[in-house]
């Protein structure tokens, strides 16, 4: 754990702040994720990746850009990704007897439990990653200039795969939509992990694949639509889910 905290803190000083625009900079806080216990002591690993947050991931207005080049100026940064890793807990409420409250009308999280249930693990030990480490007002930095969208898009992709590194994964699960977002997938693969290996296919739909790094080739990915994507999508939710299990019976 210690290794992933101290991934995020050098990619993060890595950020080119002079290619925002920081009189609109409203950038969420930055997506950090840190597991629970209950990851690192389950038999099955799932990662399972989103797009961005929407709006949920800011806390107490600690967000924007030029905050995080303030920490950086002040060698504060260890105390940013406390504060975002700490943060990320919140995407898994509590009751007050201690058992995660699953009850949601968010589509993402519902699938979220549904792995959990199907797979008869804890929500807990799912992790919960991102394919942006940022939002912008709420909505996809994808609207963003061109100079501000690549640099958030480079340095998400850093702390994603130093997320699959030091966490090894069993399974990822890219449930991140597929318009604009396969190419970005594909360039994380081809810049982290050697490329990557093709199985089944099918075109805006559903996509299976491992990295080609044979230290990490052993990871099952998959992309497939946003979990409130209809019209046919529910269907390769559910092929994912029985690719797993099948996985895990063997």
């Amino acid at each position: 754990m210690e290794a992933l905290l101290d991934e995020y803190g050098r990619i993060l000083r890595e950020l080119k702040f002079d290619s925002f625009n920081h009189n609109e900079d409203k950038y969420s806080g930055v997506f950090l994720p840190a597991p629970f216990d209950e990851y690192w002591n389950s038999s099955l690993k799932i990662m399972l990746v989103g797009r961005e947050t929407s709006g949920w991931n800011t806390d107490n207005q600690k967000n924007t850009i030029k905050r995080i080049a303030e920490f950086s100026e002040n060698n504060k940064i260890s105390d940013l990704v406390q504060e975002a890793t700490g943060r990320y807990k919140i995407h898994l409420p509590v009751s007050k007897d201690g058992k995660v409250i699953t009850k949601t009308r968010s589509r993402f999280k519902q699938y979220f439990f549904r792995l959990a249930k199907e797979l008869e693990i804890n929500p807990k030990s799912i992790i919960y990653g991102n394919l942006f480490a940022w939002d912008y007002n709420k909505k996809s930095p994808r609207t963003r200039p061109k100079n501000e969208l690549e640099e958030i898009t480079e340095i998400s992709k850093k702390l994603l795969a130093a997320q699959i590194k030091c966490l090894r994964p069993d399974v990822i699960i890219f449930a991140a939509g597929f318009v604009g977002v396969d190419q970005v997938i594909r360039d994380l693969f081809e810049e982290h992990f050697s490329g990557y290996e093709n199985g089944e296919v099918i075109s805006g739909k559903y996509w299976e694949f491992r990295p080609f790094n044979s230290e990490f080739s052993n990871i099952e990915c998959f992309r497939i639509a946003h979990p409130r994507a209809t019209h046919g999508h529910g269907e390769f939710r559910e092929k994912v889910i029985q690719s797993i299990k099948a996985r895990a019976a063997d």
